[in-house]
């Protein structure tokens, strides 16, 4: 019977093969471990880093909502003014959006200056009752080259269902952060029932009219005349038609129809510097070379256009090209930043301006019984809007 043990001094030899197929398969274990590892790693943090955005997202409005009525409760405590401006001064805010700029702009509206509108509303392609967006134009005609038509409907919108509740109508962009406080100060001294609109004048052709981007603001009576004079005419108003220009075409239907254009930086005697802000403040206030006033906001502009500190008035109202985030700066600049010792409150209101003085502000060359200030015929602008 044989034995399959080895003598006591045989030495077992492992064939370098085999032990080299075993160092291979541990290395290739090591290494498919750690790509695995590092694969879960890495999705796990792009997981985690997309729920913290949502998150934030979800939470940025609650949050500054809450923020809001905190500042709002400080600040109405120090200023006797707010209450009668809040209640004498009514104005429907009227916000421009799309269904792709809902979430990304138009509720960091809602959740910043929004909120101080006596009501908001947001003009879209599609109706979103929690955002509080309402359908004016098909979802295909929701584009830039159809601003006016938009804008033409908005109004219309606004007229046939608010006009009785408000005295003032804003209209905006969803990049455009506005401090009411302020417009509703400037809007105190004038009388709703005058024919006449504040924004930041501009000229083109020839023609004044107000920026878009930097908001504008209807009285009661520009809008009834806008809707009943103007809307239907295309003798007084550019037809709605695809690329034309909106605050243009505005500013052409409305002094066709009486109503008095009034540059917002002399709405105020206080000062005379532009109050609805066209571009970034960041590009008013940057001094480095790399940054410069865009050439169009030059040549425009009836009035020079300063930078720094001097760029803007004190009470100023709009300001153009605002992130989101952006927002939520001014909100914490304006409405949570305290300096110590440091007041800037208006002791009283402005006094109310006769419909005189208005016209000696901002002449008209409007008569009901000649032709329109600005015939569209004779300026060949009608086939260009």
């Amino acid at each position: 019977m044989k034995s399959n043990l080895l003598p006591p001094h045989a030495v077992y030899v492992r064939s370098t093969g085999s032990t080299l197929r075993m160092q291979l398969h541990i290395l290739f274990g090591f290494v498919l471990g750690f790509l695995m590892a590092l694969c879960t790693l890495l999705l796990y943090n792009c997981y985690q880093i997309e729920t913290v955005t949502h998150r934030q997202q979800i939470t940025a409005t609650e949050y500054w909502q809450t923020g809001y009525m905190m500042a709002m409760q400080d600040v109405a405590t120090e200023a006797e003014t707010l209450q009668p401006l809040n209640t004498k001064v009514r104005v429907l805010c009227m916000v421009l959006t799309s269904p792709d700029q809902h979430a990304s702009h138009a509720r960091h509206v809602k959740a910043t200056w929004g909120k101080r509108c006596t009501r908001l509303i947001f003009l879209s392609s599609q109706v979103d009752e929690k955002l509080g967006a309402v359908s004016v134009v098909e979802r295909e005609a929701d584009t830039y080259d159809d601003l006016w038509n938009k804008t033409r409907e908005g109004f219309r919108y606004v007229y046939e269902r608010y006009y009785d509740d408000y005295d003032w109508f804003v209209k905006a962009d969803d990049d455009t952060y506005m401090v009411m406080e302020n417009l509703r100060y400037m809007l105190y001294a004038y009388y709703p029932q005058t024919p006449i609109y504040f924004g930041y004048q501009l000229i083109r052709y020839g023609v004044p009219y107000m920026s878009g981007g930097a908001a504008y603001v209807l009285s009661k009576e520009a809008l009834r005349r806008f809707m009943t004079m103007a809307f239907h005419n295309t003798t007084l108003c550019p037809r709605a038609r695809k690329f034309g220009i909106e605050d243009f075409n505005m500013g052409i239907c409305l002094q066709n129809v009486g109503v008095h254009l009034a540059d917002a930086r002399f709405a105020l005697g206080t000062d005379n510097k532009p109050k609805f802000i066209p571009i970034d403040l960041h590009t008013y206030m940057s001094t480095d070379n790399t940054t410069e006033i865009s050439d169009w906001l030059l040549s425009m502009s009836p009035h020079r256009v300063e930078s720094g500190l001097n760029c803007c008035s004190n009470y100023s109202i709009a300001f153009h090209y605002t992130n989101p985030w952006g927002m939520y700066l001014y909100e914490y600049l304006i409405y949570h930043l305290r300096a110590f010792g440091v007041s800037h409150h208006t002791r009283s209101l402005p006094a109310k301006l006769p419909l005189e003085e208005v016209i000696r502000l901002f002449p008209s060359n409007y008569s009901a019984d000649d032709k329109p200030v600005v015939d569209l015929g004779a300026r060949n602008l009608a086939d260009e809007m």
